[in-house]
């Protein structure tokens, strides 16, 4: 069977029809954040501060401050400082459009997501408790000979930040690991329901082995690479490393599949470029669904237990030193600042010196 153009045409408009919806809804995001003046005013200020590498902790009372007297409630201090420090962009509102069809696409959603969390929690204990995911920071240190160190995260003392929409803008790698796996799959002689079942199954052990990670490295660890002046903190580096590789393997297969998907595969089910892209905005959607139930499941009950045990397993190893990294007036400074062991050891809180970077 040889796809038509009329088929190609409405298979894409199919897989763009997300897209469609996803303009109105940043539009919208961008009015709800704040578009006034005041508004833009508050934004530069915590844009400045950002800007020299302090963390928010220390300009707190002056912020809060400011905004009051520009009358900007804190809900509204919450979101400015959200989209800067977490900012949403197209690949989170192409996901949004989920929430109006949960109620069909829950039941699929729970088949995956009840043996999702037993099977995170023994990738936890393998990678946090037995010191695996330590070993592979060792293993990356020891070929790269980079050196670990500690530089505080510039959204300490930002406003308590919606915690809705913090997961949202972790979600896409999420959902888009469950899509990847799928085409994955997809192309194995496997029949629809044996697709659905290995499919899911991938994607439940990749899903875990990436959250688990993405937890333990959103913290304050650093890699230096003297040789080319450059600093990566370690949950830059996992998010680096996931994006293109998903982003870039989900393109390769999607045009794959449209072009020669009814070569490669001789039933009348996926060899339709129509029903595959239906197929694909199911897999989309549900796990998205299901990447809200990691979201309200691992990361609000165990992220933070998995972030300290593993940059307590980091002080074990290599007693890094926390530095402060700051810019003032197109200079850059490294200052070192106390051993992570006891900034660790304060609830990873610190005294600021008093500066003039926010005024």
């Amino acid at each position: 069977m040889v796809a038509t153009p009329e088929a190609l045409l409405t298979s894409v408009l199919i897989l763009l029809s997300p897209l469609f919806l996803a303009l109105p809804l940043s539009l919208g995001w961008r009015w709800w954040v704040g578009t006034e003046p005041e508004h833009e005013h508050y934004r530069e200020k915590i844009r400045r501060v950002l800007d020299a590498g302090i963390p928010l902790r220390r300009y707190r009372a002056e912020l809060d401050a400011e905004a009051r007297r520009f009358l900007i409630d804190p809900e509204r201090q919450a979101r400015i400082e959200s989209d800067l420090l977490h900012p949403l962009r197209m690949q989170h509102f192409i996901l949004l459009p989920s929430l109006i069809v949960w109620p069909v696409l829950g039941f699929f959603a729970a088949i995956i997501a009840i043996p999702l969390m037993p099977v995170l929690r023994a990738i936890e204990w393998v990678l946090i408790d037995k010191r695996a995911l330590s070993l592979v920071a060792k293993i990356i240190q020891g070929i790269t000979r980079w050196e670990i160190i500690g530089i505080p995260r510039l959204d300490d003392g930002a406003k308590e930040l919606d915690r809705v929409l913090i997961s949202v803008h972790r979600l896409p790698i999420t959902v888009f690991l469950g899509l990847f796996a799928y085409l994955v799959v997809l192309y194995l002689p496997l029949d629809a329901r044996g697709i659905l079942l290995l499919s899911g199954a991938v994607y439940i052990v990749l899903v875990s082995i990436t959250s688990v990670v993405r937890a333990a490295t959103a913290n304050a660890l650093v890699f230096a690479d003297p040789t080319t002046r450059r600093l990566t903190p370690m949950d830059a580096f996992v998010e680096d490393a996931l994006g293109p590789l998903v982003g870039v393997g989900l393109v390769f297969l999607l045009s794959r599949q449209l072009l020669y998907g009814s070569q490669l595969r001789t039933d009348d089910l996926f060899g339709d470029p129509v029903v595959f892209s239906l197929s694909v905005l199911l897999v989309l959607y549900t796990a998205t669904i299901i990447g809200v139930t990691v979201e309200l499941g691992f990361f609000r009950s165990r992220a933070a237990s998995v972030r300290r045990a593993f940059q307590n397993q980091m002080v074990e190893y290599y007693d890094p030193t926390l530095y402060l990294f700051t810019r003032n007036l197109g200079s850059l400074r490294i200052s070192p600042l106390m051993p992570l062991s006891e900034w660790l050891e304060r609830g990873e809180v610190f005294e600021f010196e008093s500066d003039d970077t926010s005024d």
